[in-house]
């Protein structure tokens, strides 16, 4: 086949990265194609292979991904790397790539029948490194925190036990599984339901959860007993209120004698027992002096 075809690269490598690394979202590749005679080549289809290897000298891509893309009116092409079709490295996803390990090079090759030619090979420039910053991050996917904000941040959502989906979520779904709640036991999982609850460590082995076997599952398919994601029903641990003795006298064998003045205060007959009656009090549950927050998790 005649390679009649040649690109312009303008590379611009505009990240559209927030949040844990990497994120998964990748970063911009723009290029104009041209003819060998110079002239650039409107709605003109092709295919892209990009390869990301770990240094110059690699003979073994991180992560290989391609795209079929047609030129615009002024021969350019915009994709993203990141978001193609898999097509090989040893990296099962593209967030499993880690820039901040190496200096990673860029190959970029045109489909040219069966084969692929080499268009260019370079150093990733600064900028994408903004991935590598994810990577010093402290938020991995299912982080919980509390939030003193109404609006949820973007990377965040709302720990309020709804369904999500399984595949728009990965990096959270492949933290948390089902743990939560099994949302629809095929494509959705349940996010942590904290509201209006508070957070306790799991107890492991420490026995300081005294009811640990009887913790349940939030959601249908989640967790209970001794494990992350389980649910305790308040509870007011068992205890006694001590009073003082007290001692009541009546009519001697309930004889009606009121010769001594203190003796006629209660008169019942002989052997009857007396209970003291302790009033309730209090309010609808036990709770130390708390606020509102929304709880956030990280995906």
């Amino acid at each position: 086949m005649k390679k009649n075809i040649f690109i312009a690269i303008l590379l611009l490598f505009s990240i559209n990265l927030f949040g844990q690394g990497n994120s998964g979202l990748g970063f911009n590749y723009q290029a104009v194609v041209r003819g060998l005679d110079g002239f650039v080549m409107p709605s003109k289809s092709i295919e892209l292979r990009f390869s990301l290897l770990p240094g110059q000298q690699a003979t073994q891509a991180s992560w290989v991904e391609t795209h079929n893309v047609t030129t615009d009116v002024y021969g350019t092409i915009s994709v993203t790397v990141g978001k193609g079709t898999k097509a090989g490295g040893v990296a099962a996803t593209f967030a499993d790539v880690n820039f901040a390990a190496v200096y990673y090079w860029l190959k970029v090759e045109i489909k040219e029948g069966s084969n692929y030619r080499e268009l260019s090979y370079t150093a990733l420039a600064s900028v994408p490194y903004a991935e590598a910053a994810t990577n010093a991050a402290v938020m991995p996917a299912g982080t919980i925190v509390p939030y003193g904000g109404e609006t949820i941040p973007d990377g965040w959502l709302l720990c309020d036990g709804r369904e999500v989906s399984r595949s728009e979520y990965a990096n959270l779904y492949n933290a948390i599984k089902t743990i939560w709640g099994h949302g629809n036991n095929s494509t959705t999982f349940n996010l942590p339901d904290m509201r209006g609850v508070f957070l306790r460590g799991v107890s492991g082995d420490s026995g300081k959860d005294a009811d640990v076997n009887d913790r349940v599952p939030l959601k249908e398919g989640g967790n209970s007993g001794n494990n992350v994601g389980s649910y305790q029903q308040d509870e007011l641990k068992s205890h006694t209120h001590v009073t003082e003795n007290f001692s009541a006298r009546g009519w001697p064998n309930g004889s009606g004698d009121r010769t001594a003045p203190n003796d006629y205060l209660l008169h019942p007959a002989q052997g009857t027992d007396y209970h003291l009656n302790v009033l309730a009090t209090g309010g609808s549950e036990t709770r130390p002096q708390n606020v509102n927050v929304n709880y956030i998790i990280k995906y």
